[in-house]
């Protein structure tokens, strides 16, 4: 599934690896496989991943790679 937009609210329940961000050509490929809820947002703060849980937490999930 690919998802587009500078925030993204999960339409459903995702398990993520890879995050492809098209703007920039970039790949980042999570150390662990990330699980978003229903309506939790994903967003990209430079290169880095940042989750906002459905209880208002931020979770900055490790990335093995990135690359161009």
């Amino acid at each position: 599934m690919q998802l587009s937009g500078d925030r993204i609210v999960a339409p459903r329940n995702l398990m993520i690896r890879e995050i492809m961000v098209n703007r920039s050509c970039l790949t980042i490929t999570l150390e662990e496989a990330l699980f978003l809820r229903q309506g939790e947002t994903l967003w990209l703060d430079g290169s880095e991943p940042v989750v906002e849980r459905l209880d208002g937490t931020t979770v900055r999930p490790r990335s093995g790679s990135a690359g161009a």
